[in-house]
């Protein structure tokens, strides 16, 4: 099983710090680095947010 982890950079609080909000969605197995950066992209079009990072997370059952 993967996800796909979006962190976008959605403002600046009082201070001028960043900050970042994260979203997590379930992807195929199939999903390498390629097809997760098209993804992203597709994602930053619709978003008022801008993509700050991404990341392919793989889950494996350890038994």
């Amino acid at each position: 099983m993967k996800k796909l982890s979006i962190k976008y950079l959605t403002g600046t609080d009082a201070n001028g710090e960043p900050v970042f909000k994260r979203q997590t969605l379930n992807v195929g197995d199939t999903v390498d680095v390629v097809k997760a950066n098209a993804i992203v992209q597709i994602i930053d079009k619709y978003t008022n947010y801008s993509v700050d990072s991404a990341m392919v997370v793989t889950y494996e059952i350890v038994e």
